[in-house]
């Protein structure tokens, strides 16, 4: 056990302990590895702190590590596809059996890097650095910390392969934009286990970045979530946008999604391509956000769209829903600009209430970011399809709140799909006068 008081840190929250927890980190590294300790009562306020292999960053329950709000500090600038942002805070580069563990709080202190605070959101200065951030790491363990007001995305994970999100907490500022919760990038064997996140975009983003990386760290596959509660201003649970490789083999189980601006969104815009996956048992409450990211309150979207005329969009394929549940101010959206690029969906015993609940008006989706008109206006149904291929719908269910708005429509609004199967659907549209079911 390696104690960061033992080597010269205040702990008081003043100052900067930077060099005193480096030298920690570091004797412990040159001693085999261990636990480096950041004690109870203590707060440490540092600048950028490089992990090594086998070592276990321990915050104890009633300490807390404060992110200096001083771009000067921030060497190592960030990401050229993220505008220059997220820098290097906490992080660790080629390194392997890397814990970050405890129950005291990891504080970015987000606030103190904005701007000025507007009514729905702050002004944001370029220059803020990523919480927590990994890159070709192995064996990486995160589990039962706190993690605090985060001025960017708060855990980053580029390239690593067998990693454990356990039992975390994340808790951003929800008006402070980009502050992601966990973000596995290329990753493989990831394992996120009954987290619960807050953030001011998406809570849980799979991506697949950067053209060049596909050789270097392979596909974002093989990932289980799992008993995550999960609140957003955009999307909860996200695939893309960043969509340049393949995102594949993905179970997501026994989850909670409120107060968020769209629930599930699997989000082709690259090339690239998201398949295999599986959702069940998960309950989604969505409402519309205005101003807000990308997101009309769709409980779930799946879209795939061009990002830069001319180029390909890429596909989603092999996708499945059981036992969902979603109550929203708008319907499911699954839409493509190629027919054949979304295909193979099945919904079954899905239920879909739909319900008018904030004084923004709806009756539009938004296909953000793409080539193509990002925001049309369309009557909103429960489902609403287009342009897509071999959708099936099992057991699932309509039902329409009191005194929909006048745009509510269709319980299945079908325009252009090839191969749709509808068995055992329960519901009607939301007015006498329309039919349950539209098909064009």
């Amino acid at each position: 056990m390696f104690n960061v008081m033992n080597f010269g840190a205040r702990g008081d929250g003043t100052g900067n302990d930077s060099e005193a927890i480096q030298k920690t980190i570091d004797a412990c590294s040159k001693a085999g590895g261990g636990r480096v300790v950041i004690p109870s009562g203590k707060v440490c306020r540092c600048g950028p702190v490089k992990l090594r292999s086998h070592i276990d960053f321990h915050v104890e329950s009633g300490a807390r590590v404060e992110a200096i709000p001083d771009i000067k500090l921030y060497p190592e600038y960030g990401l050229t596809s993220l505008g220059g942002e997220g820098q290097k805070w906490i992080h660790a580069d080629d390194s392997e059996f890397v814990t970050i563990s405890g129950n005291g709080i990891i504080d970015g202190k987000g606030v103190n890097w904005m701007k000025s605070e507007e009514k729905y959101r702050f002004r944001m200065d370029p220059g803020r650095p990523f919480m927590l951030n990994f890159e070709n790491c192995a064996n990486l363990t995160i589990k039962d910390i706190n993690l605090r007001d985060s001025s960017f995305w708060t855990i980053h994970m580029l390239g690593c392969k067998n990693v454990l999100v356990s039992g975390i907490r994340i808790l951003n500022n929800l008006k402070i934009g980009n502050s992601d919760g966990i973000n596995p990038d290329r990753c493989q064997n990831v394992r996120i286990i009954g987290c619960h996140v807050e953030s001011s975009d998406d809570s849980i983003c799979l991506k697949s970045e950067e053209k060049g990386h596909e050789e270097k760290y392979g596909a974002c596959e093989n990932i289980v979530i799992t008993n995550c509660t999960l609140t957003s201003t955009s999307c909860a649970l996200k695939f893309g946008t960043g969509t340049f490789g393949a995102i594949r083999n993905v179970t997501v189980s026994d989850c909670v999604i409120s107060r968020t601006n769209r629930g599930i969104g699997l989000v082709m815009r690259d090339g690239g391509e998201i398949s295999n996956i599986l959702f069940s048992n998960i309950v989604i409450q969505t409402r519309l956000f205005e101003p807000s990211f990308w997101g009309a309150g769709e409980p779930i979207y799946i879209t795939s769209f061009s990002r830069k005329s001319g180029n390909p969009a890429g596909v989603i394929k092999n996708i499945k829903f059981k036992n969902i549940h979603c109550k929203s101010e708008n319907g499911a959206y699954i839409a493509a600009s190629v027919n054949s690029d979304v295909r193979n969906v099945l919904f079954e015993d899905v239920r879909m209430e739909l319900e008018k609940t904030e004084r923004h008006e709806g009756g539009y989706f938004d296909r953000r970011p793409c080539a193509i008109e990002g925001k049309i206006k369309r009557p909103t149904s429960a489902f609403f399809m287009s342009n897509v291929s071999n959708i099936t719908m099992r057991n699932c269910e309509v039902e329409w709140g009191k005194n929909p708005p006048s745009y509510y429509a269709h319980a299945v609004d079908a325009e252009k799909v090839n191969g749709l199967e509808i068995e055992g659907l329960k519901g009607k549209a939301a007015f006498p006068e329309l039919e349950a079911v539209k098909s064009i």
